[in-house]
């Protein structure tokens, strides 16, 4: 028998795994892991892959982002896999310039726009959860639904192998990216357009 919590308005559920569960190993869900983990927050990261994506989804992070690894604790590790000043042009099928960004400014300590190499910046991430033995990360798990309550979140995933396993969090966030399967059973639409596939 599964051993049961009573909370003080009187529900039982069963205890937390994690208090954040997170879904989704790219660069917007190993940040928060390691911001949470910097607070001594619980959190668990799941990702669908059997490990990190080895192609990039992005190109550019602006200031605030380098101030936001700045605040994890691992903006060093960041900075040889960015390009400050990163100049980006628009062009049509003729080679016409259409537009032209091309940020010098640094007014708050950190360029406005960079070049990154997202998988060299996604393993840095990934190593900088390392350091908080509370934060642990599970690839080959793939959510199927979750169940959320007046206490938190069950979420089932299946793994590798084709079993089921629920993680019990007080929090469920999603960071699984365009064709996120979290914003899609919420029911949150998407502005613009992403592959159908």
């Amino acid at each position: 028998m599964t051993p049961q919590t009573v909370t003080q308005n009187g529900s039982t559920t069963k205890p937390f795994d994690t208090d954040v569960l997170i879904l989704g190993a790219g660069p917007v869900g190993l940040t928060l892991a390691n911001l949470l983990g910097g607070y001594g927050v619980r959190a668990t990261v799941a990702a669908a892959g059997e490990k990190l994506i080895d192609y990039p989804r992005g190109v550019g992070l602006d200031d605030e982002s380098l101030r936001t690894f700045q605040t994890a604790g691992v903006v060093e590790q960041v900075l040889p896999h960015t390009t400050p000043q990163h100049i980006m042009r628009m062009v049509n099928g003729t080679g016409q310039v259409l537009a032209n960004v091309a940020p010098g400014a640094q007014d708050f300590g950190w360029s406005r726009r960079n070049g990154f190499i997202q998988p060299l910046v996604d393993a840095e991430l990934l190593k900088g959860l390392s350091r908080f033995d509370h934060v642990d990360v599970r690839f080959s798990h793939s959510l199927l639904g979750y169940v959320d309550d007046v206490d938190g979140v069950t979420a089932t995933v299946a793994l590798a192998d084709g079993t089921r396993t629920t993680i019990r969090a007080r929090y469920l966030v999603g960071c699984d990216g365009g064709r996120s399967i979290t914003r899609k059973s919420m029911g949150v639409t998407f502005e613009g357009q992403s592959s159908p596939t």
